[in-house]
């Protein structure tokens, strides 16, 4: 049975975090470090070595660098100017469908990852998105061919090289839809889908990719994959910019549960790139079937009103 917290009406993003946190401690306990605990220990050799490579951890610290200066502009900055600048369009402040879980996830094709997450996919029966780096999919066709098979599956833009969008003119992120968007078209479908690197927005990017008919994709749920490769767990900051709760801090499995649960649904974020996430999924989808959730994608129609 989906547990049954008090849902909330949609409100500005970093006020939305603590009415998550709030929720989260409403229905559910802190795990004993039991059967979740067990499943965001550390990853098995073959996954581990991967995330342990350099580009991996460079790429987790930008996403650190990124995910903190957004948490610092919804501090500082007042909602309606970063509504007005399209700034982050990856915030979703509608209600998610009740009971239905999309996962997505960013940054691939993987090699060594991708194939994991497609082999647990495919033995629950459950269909996921796969937010593309075009370059990487030039570069790995045999893996995005491979997503592609999986039933139900999503292919979407996330770019081609993955910049911040806020720190690139707007030119270069015409370059970067478009690129992306000649590379993968035939894989998009009919209603393609575009989500932006680190989620991070602009109003002329916006306008781009809704005259090449994309709808633009955020997230419900941050999984904070990218955070929980430390030995000391997430920081109280990056914490509070992913919505984690201390007593999930050291508890990536726990905190994604809790965090749909709370959400009762939604669009859960994570990355390719990221073995823990690679490697908790098939606890993760387990779990949430137990709890009665059922599994989608954003192209689905029940997830229009989540789209931008």
């Amino acid at each position: 049975m989906i547990p049954n917290p008090p849902r909330h009406s949609p409100r500005p993003p970093v006020a939305a975090l603590f009415a998550i946190a709030m929720a989260i401690l409403a229905c559910n306990t802190p795990p004993a470090r039991g059967e979740e605990a067990a499943a965001s220990a550390p990853a098995p050799a073959s996954a581990a070595s991967s995330a342990e490579s350099a580009h991996a951890r460079s790429h987790a610290e930008t996403m650190r660098r990124t995910h903190l200066v957004r948490l610092q502009e919804h501090l500082e900055k007042p909602e309606d100017d970063l509504r007005r600048t399209c700034r982050f369009e990856s915030d979703i402040a509608t209600l998610p469908p009740e009971g239905v879980v999309a996962l997505t996830f960013d940054d691939g094709p993987e090699p060594g990852h991708t194939e994991q997450i497609l082999a647990v996919l495919a033995r629950h029966q459950v269909p996921a998105t796969f937010f593309l780096i075009a370059e990487k999919a030039k570069a790995h066709p045999e893996l995005v061919a491979q997503a592609r098979a999986l039933p139900g599956a999503v292919i979407g833009n996330h770019s081609w090289s993955h910049p911040n969008f806020h720190d690139i003119p707007v030119a270069e992120q015409s370059g970067e839809v478009d690129r992306a968007d000649a590379l993968l078209h035939a894989d998009l479908g009919t209603a393609p889908l575009f989500r932006y690197p680190y989620g991070n927005s602009s109003c002329e990017t916006n306008e781009l990719v809704h005259t090449k008919g994309y709808r633009i994709v955020g997230w419900h749920v941050d999984s904070c994959d990218w955070a929980f490769d430390g030995p000391n767990g997430l920081s109280a900051a990056e914490a509070l910019s992913c919505g984690v709760l201390p007593a999930y801090r050291r508890d990536f499995l726990g905190h994604v549960v809790a965090s749909v649960r709370a959400h009762r649904g939604g669009v859960v974020l994570m990355h390719e790139t990221q073995h823990i996430s690679v490697d908790n999924l098939d606890a993760l989808i387990v779990k949430l079937q137990a709890e009665g959730y059922k599994f989608s994608t954003p192209a689905a129609p029940e997830y229009a009103a989540s789209l931008r």
